[in-house]
């Protein structure tokens, strides 16, 4: 009751304003009896001159272009192509650039196509206006007939700009040229739901039939696919429910709707809309979607044994989820730190034929690690090029962390040979935990292949690691270190300074006295 008193009050203002048909005693609109077009929802957003108005030719606006150096360089049409796109879409995205903007072209003598005006436009979505009006300067050069794909692109940056009223100047436009397509529509309704604008969306598909566009089940899963993008799923449920008996709900439909949900983690919503897909339309093999979206959902819900359980029902009616369910839910379970149930997963996902990501791998490698199971990491680390996945920075520093935090440090400086090799560094914490490590060699084979990149650590670890090899006797190696931070240009205290040279003087010193020493036995 509510809703339609919402829309009467929509029509009665649209009315008032002389954009909405009015209904006469027998019950038709005259407007439509006239052979004219139902107007859009209202925007309530200015959009300035409409698509196909004159071009502005107001005195103050050319004096104010005389007065400014023009933007576009006289030889424009010699520029190759695409800096030609690029230089036009600059000009476009500078709004200090609108004003004068049609007066601009004309004087730079551009020419244009319709393959560059498709280009420019792909570039300026961000510059509705200025895109506007460089649409209709363009077009007399092209006979008056953009292509349709540029007459979707104007669509589109319109609707993001939220310059509805000219967005729908643009759809009356590309109807009476006859080449309003499902697109289109497709266009408008994410523009609305962007907006978070549902009823006006909703409305959009209502009047489409009376733009020539098919009010089909592609039509409607396309306004609840705009809807469940940007978090209406709610709206586009009910919808969808009200709408029941002219479009019954297809594979599609359901898939989209617990896309919605798995967008909006509602784990409860997702049950509900699932169990209801079963018993409408039972088990589809072919509906991968929708079985991905709702385990899904349940992993990233923290529900993952459910979600396991649910897995375990599909695959015994021949349902299967594909390779992004099985990444998703390793990637839930290692967060658990579940190794065992994410092992068990991963077997499942090879015994399927499908071949893991290097960033599923490095989920399953990192809930070995945190196990502590440092053999099957590297079993894994050593088979996954096998599959066609290759060790990157993650991989290396996962196993590199659990190894420093084990004190392992003759397998970390064995990682870390291998990570030098295939070129990758540690990470800033794998960095301060290797220089602060026990294990002086490590720490100092870690700092010096470091040092040398210029990448230090923060400065008390620094200060640990100085520290360290002053106190055991390797003065060398923590000058060596500070030089190299200087020569970086990274700073220093002068604490550490003064340290470094007293520690080398000592060094000078203790190596002066051995060599006396030495000296004086050989007499």
């Amino acid at each position: 009751m509510g809703k339609n008193k919402k829309k009467r009050e929509w029509r009665k203002k649209m009315e008032e304003k002389g954009n909405v048909p009015k209904t006469n005693q027998s019950g038709n609109d005259e407007e439509e009896s006239k052979g004219k077009d139902p107007s859009p929802p209202e925007a309530g957003v200015s959009s300035g001159p409409s698509v196909s108005g004159s071009l502005p030719s107001s005195s103050s606006g050319q004096n104010q272009q005389r007065r400014r150096p023009n933007a576009l360089p006289s030889d424009i049409n010699a520029l190759s192509f695409d800096d030609k796109v690029e230089k036009l879409s600059q000009l476009l995205c500078d709004p200090s650039q609108l004003e004068g903007l049609e007066l601009m072209f004309t004087r730079s003598g551009l020419r244009v196509s319709t393959e560059l005006v498709e280009e420019v436009l792909k570039k300026s979505y961000k510059a509705g206006a200025a895109v506007q009006k460089f649409f209709q300067w363009a077009a007399p050069q092209l006979g008056n007939k953009h292509s349709p794909y540029a007459w979707n692109l104007l669509v589109d940056i319109l609707g993001n700009n939220r310059m509805f009223d000219a967005m729908w100047e643009a759809v009356k436009s590309m109807k009476g040229e006859g080449i309003l397509s499902r697109h289109t529509f497709a266009s408008v309704f994410t523009c609305y739901a962007m907006a978070e604008k549902a009823n006006e969306a909703i409305m959009t598909f209502e009047v489409m039939e009376h733009y020539g566009a098919p009010q089909d089940v592609a039509a409607f899963n396309c306004l609840l696919c705009a809807l469940c993008r940007y978090r209406l799923t709610s709206r586009a449920q009910d919808f969808a429910r009200k709408m029941i008996d002219k479009f019954p709900p297809d594979a599609d439909t359901y898939a989209i709707l617990l896309e919605g949900w798995e967008k909006e983690g509602d784990v409860a919503k997702a049950k509900k809309t699932f169990g209801e897909m079963v018993v409408r339309i039972g088990w589809d093999p072919r509906n991968t979607a929708a079985y991905n979206a709702f385990l899904g959902t349940l992993c990233k819900g923290g529900q993952v044994d459910e979600g396991l359980k649910f897995l375990h029902v599909m695959r015994s009616r021949n349902c299967h989820p594909d390779k992004s369910f099985y990444s998703t839910a390793i990637h839930a379970l290692s967060l658990q730190n579940k190794a065992e149930e994410a092992a068990m997963v991963f077997d499942t996902m090879l015994r399927c034929g499908y071949l893991p990501s290097t960033t599923t791998y490095n989920s399953m490698i990192s809930a070995y690690c945190y196990a502590g199971k440092m053999e099957d990491s590297y079993r894994l680390l050593d088979g996954m090029v096998w599959n066609g996945a290759f060790p990157d920075s993650v991989t290396y520093n996962t196993i590199f962390h659990a190894l420093l935090k084990a004190h392992k440090a003759e397998e970390a400086a064995s990682i870390f040979r291998e990570m030098m090799r295939n070129e990758f560094d540690p990470d800033s914490d794998n960095l301060s935990m290797a220089l602060m490590q026990k294990d002086l060699e490590l720490a100092t084979m870690v700092g010096r292949h470091l040092s040398r990149k210029g990448v230090f650590p923060d400065i008390l670890c620094i200060t640990v690691f100085v520290n360290n090899l002053c106190e055991n006797n390797k003065r060398g190696d923590a000058k060596k270190y500070v030089e190299d931070m200087l020569a970086k240009d990274h700073k220093v205290s002068d604490e550490m300074l003064k340290k470094v040279k007293i520690s080398s003087q000592s060094e000078k010193k203790d190596t002066d006295e051995r060599s006396s020493k030495k000296r004086k036995d050989h007499h």
